[in-house]
């Protein structure tokens, strides 16, 4: 008769040693963006060296390394740091659909880091920081996208409808940040989405015959 394999749990002492260096490691990332937030509100993103982060913060170059490829490494680690786009059910054109809320993650995270934002597109390194904006934006709305059936990603049609989308959100937020926020982040939303989710477009009160 074949005896249970009684179960194996690992030693406390273990789990409370993980424990501790996970949270360790998330004190030095949010030590390092903050650094790097706030070096990006003095100077160009370009001008930000790894070995001026290290000296700022006390960390040492290998667990610099042991988390981050490279600076750019570490911005992109900033955005992960916003979370990703939640989603909801509207009506649109009377049916109900789901619709990746990105256009709220992305001006809501913006007006409160309103400050950091501008000082980031102002700069002339903004080149490579919208590149990763846009390249996250693409990878979120894509999979949305193929999760909820609306067009294979994998076929041009379905790229132009993501790269489109993308587009005109990355559009409408750089002419929002370089106007400095001209309206709330929630009357821009309503605006994008009442356009884009349910193709509602303004008549400027113009009667049409």
């Amino acid at each position: 008769m074949n005896q249970p394999i009684p179960l194996q749990f690992p030693p406390l002492a273990d789990e409370l040693a993980g424990k501790r260096h996970a949270l360790r490691s998330q004190r030095t990332r949010e030590l390092l963006l903050d650094c790097m937030y706030r070096l990006a509100l003095e100077k160009d993103y370009s001008e930000i060296t790894v070995q001026e982060l290290l000296d700022r913060t006390g960390v040492a170059r290998s667990t610099f390394y042991a988390h981050f490829r490279d600076k750019e490494d570490l911005l992109i680690a900033g955005y992960d740091s916003i979370g990703i786009p939640r989603t909801r059910v509207d009506d649109i054109s009377g049916d109900r659909c789901v619709v990746l809320d990105v256009s709220t993650w992305l001006f809501a995270a913006t007006e409160r880091h309103a400050a950091l934002t501008t000082s980031f597109f102002s700069s002339p390194s903004q080149g490579i920081i919208l590149a990763h904006l846009e390249n996250i934006l693409l990878i979120q709305v894509r999979e949305h996208y193929r999760k909820q059936g609306i067009c294979s990603a994998y076929e041009l049609s379905g790229e132009v409808v993501v790269r489109c989308f993308v587009g005109a959100l990355i559009g409408l937020w750089l002419w929002w940040v370089r106007h400095d926020y001209p309206c709330s982040a929630q009357e821009i939303t309503e605006a994008f989405d009442k356009l884009m989710n349910n193709g509602t477009w303004p008549t400027a009160g113009i009667p049409l015959s």
